[in-house]
């Protein structure tokens, strides 16, 4: 069950300050670094003098990687989905001027008009609460090569005047999943980028016209940690893997963030029995082709004992197999069809105890290291 908790899980787990992380450094802000700017340029040789080590690393991986390219034929299957993305990533999408008089909305009854309204726009998953700071980017990393639309490179991040963030998530197509980490997988997951996209700038521009600021953040133009913000708003936990975990999908999920000043009512934080259960479980990790995940303890990393993912390890991988892989959402044993067997299961899983560690062992017995096999759909 979901239970309602009034601080999240992991700040059991914080073991000093959490400074908020340059968005410069993520591995896409790297490979973006190398792809529009050039290895060559100003601006890689002034982020490479800082991280020596780094480079060759990366500029070899950047040239393997093609992602989508074993399609063939389908290749347009994923993207077209990506253009269309990138298409409604400029600020001007993203952001904007509000109306200049503020309606006048009572906190819950506005958080209720956007919970459903993000619903009938394809959200799966909505929460809401307070912004935190720390889950902001302190710099721009993701620039589009400085494109006209875009925040250079380096722009200092901005969002304290946003008190809230709404957490919108959108289920993967759990057909397409079980292909991983084949090409079809990656029809998947452009396809819940986009769709967070989509609903995010929608629900932005909502606000902005009610008279409060409002700024879209997807996968196209991030400017917050989409993860911990969704933990916050009581969306699920954070799992082993890394990625938000929660009882309705699993790991099966892509995020957006809607950041605003308007006066809003706050979900509670959930506590689904994650924590004890990914200790014991340890499927995703053994499922991993390359051991990006940790099969041990939680380690501390930047002030947070978590399960920190080799990013470079999992990088690396899709640049040999062309996809964004997929084996650690599709494997976990909370990534199931919503049947009324597996609803059943995921209450029990949810109970902390010995038994989330037989219930692992069973997944992992039942279905093996590739989980459940189902039909691609218009791929066969």
């Amino acid at each position: 069950m979901k239970r309602k908790i009034e601080v999240p899980t992991y700040t059991k787990d914080i073991v000093g300050k959490i400074e908020q992380f340059d968005e410069r450094d993520t591995i896409f802000a790297v490979h973006d670094l190398i792809r529009y700017f050039g290895e060559d340029s100003p601006a890689s040789k002034e982020y490479f003098a800082v991280h020596p080590d780094e480079k060759k690393f990366y500029e070899l991986q950047s040239q393997k990687l093609k992602l989508g390219s074993t399609g063939k034929e389908d290749i347009p299957f994923f993207s077209s989905q990506f253009w269309a993305l990138h298409l409604i990533s400029p600020n001007v999408f993203v952001d904007g001027e509000s109306a200049p008089h503020p309606i006048n909305l009572e906190p819950t009854r506005a958080s209720e008009k956007i919970k459903d309204f993000a619903k009938f726009l394809g959200a799966d998953l909505v929460g809401i609460a307070p912004l935190k700071q720390e889950w902001v980017y302190s710099h721009v990393g993701c620039s589009n090569g400085d494109h006209a639309g875009f925040y250079p490179r380096g722009t200092c991040i901005d969002l304290t005047k946003h008190a809230n963030a709404i957490a919108l998530g959108f289920h993967m197509d759990f057909n397409l999943m079980q292909a991983q980490p084949h090409f079809p997988e990656l029809i998947a997951t452009a396809k819940g980028y986009s769709s967070s996209a989509w609903v995010s700038i929608q629900l932005a521009a909502t606000i902005r016209q009610w008279g409060f600021s409002a700024r879209a953040h997807h996968f196209g133009n991030y400017q917050v940690l989409p993860v911990p913000i969704a933990v916050d708003c009581g969306l699920g936990e954070l799992s082993r893997a890394g990625y938000l975990l929660t009882k309705e999908f699993g790991l099966g999920l892509r995020l957006a963030v809607v950041t605003t000043n308007m006066p809003l009512s706050h979900d509670k934080p959930v506590d689904l029995g994650v924590q004890t259960f990914c200790e014991q479980c340890q499927l995703c990790a053994r499922s991993c082709p390359v051991g990006a995940i940790p099969c041990g303890p939680k380690q501390e990393h930047n002030g947070v004992l978590k399960w920190k993912i080799d990013e470079k390890k999992c990088y690396a991988y899709w640049a040999v197999n062309q996809t964004s892989c997929g084996m650690c959402m599709s494997t976990c044993p909370w990534t199931k069809p919503p049947t009324l067997f597996h609803k059943t299961m995921a209450e029990f899983a949810s109970i902390k105890g010995p038994h989330q560690r037989w219930m692992a062992w069973a997944d992992h017995f039942v279905y093996g290291r590739k989980g459940l096999k189902r039909s691609t759909t218009f791929l066969d």
